[in-house]
């Protein structure tokens, strides 16, 4: 597929340099179509369309698997990543003493389900960081023999920083400690494999990088992990016997569909299913190829234009994630939106966050516009 081609299913492309990803993502052409189709069938024919439905939301899950670098039986819907990262808090036998490690940096859906755990005796602990970056030493350091959990965000949300999974990985093998993964920033655009890297717990949500609708995710986790959680009960947990409902027994399914509690967002996950299947046609490797170049292209001209970086400029630690230091980032970010150009203020800096539909072009538009901005302020001494 070419980059011309897949622009075509995103018709934002005609008036918008949508560079916010790392908000939230557009629905493609596919997505909104599946969608269209499944409302057509509630409204009409086909009102009861759960058997109709099953199929493709087993599909989405076995090509998430796919995406991972796993197995379907690994691999749970979700409504979102503090859903399921709730699965992992609230599941595991916490003793008084245990401890936490999480990065002091992270986006507070990956910290709130463990300080929750404060309550049951738990310690956390948090990882230093300079600029949205945590290094291998920070994190050794903060590890103590108590330490039972590490939870890190494979892309940090504002710097973009991408940790080295496969490093800590190991180093939590070795230590012993369970490693969780908030993987929202990263799926969708850059490839893991979480069997290889050693990740114990991974949680997501689709709105973002995988561009599909929002209140649809997903959950991954070892079979050891599994054995280590107590689930919470719904009613689609496990097997259901539909012809004696009163017949209460209380069964899990045996692998990850276990977390799947009640009806499940049909709709979102149709959509899902679109937006996967336009990503493995697409192929990961070209899309984590192409979300690199537009990243660093972009960083390149803001660096040219005189800006600071917040985070890494390490190729090695790269995401799709830009951000800069911008002495007024709410008038510059203003000021793009009416040039047609979309990007994000989080903590006083501006954000960019371009993905494998994005173009070249749009990148030196994106520069282009800022300048224009910064000359306008240095003429009138304002940002109006």
């Amino acid at each position: 597929m070419t980059l011309d081609h897949l622009r075509t299913f995103f018709p934002h492309t005609e008036h918008t340099v949508y560079l916010n990803h790392a908000a939230t993502g557009p629905l493609s052409a596919r997505v909104v179509e599946a969608m269209q189709r499944f409302i057509a069938e509630r409204h009409g024919e086909n009102i009861e369309n759960y058997a109709a439905v099953m199929p493709i939301l087993e599909e989405s899950r076995a090509h998430f698997a796919q995406i991972i670098g796993t197995t379907p039986d690994r691999v749970s819907h979700a409504p979102n990543t503090s859903y399921a990262l709730n699965v992992l808090a609230e599941g595991l036998d916490w003793q008084p003493g245990d401890r936490i490690a999480i990065p002091a940096c992270e986006f507070p859906a990956n910290v709130y389900p463990f300080m929750n755990q404060v309550r049951k005796g738990v310690a956390v602990d948090f990882i230093p960081h300079h600029d949205g970056v945590v290094t291998m030493a920070d994190i050794e350091a903060t590890l103590t023999p108590q330490t039972r959990l590490l939870t890190i965000s494979w892309v940090q949300f504002l710097s973009g920083f991408r940790a080295d999974l496969e490093a800590i990985g190991r180093l939590c093998k070795e230590r012993g400690i369970f490693f969780c993964v908030d993987a929202i920033q990263g799926v969708g655009a850059l490839r893991l494999d979480v069997e290889a890297w050693g990740i114990d717990f991974l949680a997501t949500g689709g709105h973002k990088w995988l561009m599909g609708p929002q209140g649809t995710g997903f959950l991954y986790l070892t079979e050891a992990m599994q054995d280590e959680l107590t689930p919470i009960a719904g009613w689609l947990h496990g097997p259901i016997d539909w012809e004696h409902f009163f017949n209460y027994e209380l069964a899990f399914h045996p692998d990850a569909r276990r977390y799947m509690l009640g009806t499940p967002n049909s709709i979102g996950f149709v959509g899902m299913q679109a937006a996967l299947g336009l990503y493995l046609e697409a192929e990961p490797a070209w899309c984590e190829a192409q979300v690199h170049g537009r990243s660093q292209d972009l960083a390149a001209r803001l660096d040219g234009l005189g800006f600071r970086r917040y985070g890494s400029d390490d190729p090695a630690y790269a995401s799709g994630i830009v951000t800069i230091y911008h002495p007024a980032p709410e008038e510059a970010c203003a000021y793009l939106k009416t040039n047609g150009i979309v990007a994000s203020v989080r903590n006083r800096l501006l954000r960019f966050a371009a993905t494998y539909y994005n173009s070249p072009d749009e990148m030196a538009q994106t520069a282009d516009v800022l300048s224009a901005f910064e000359k306008n302020i240095f003429a009138t001494g304002s940002a109006a």
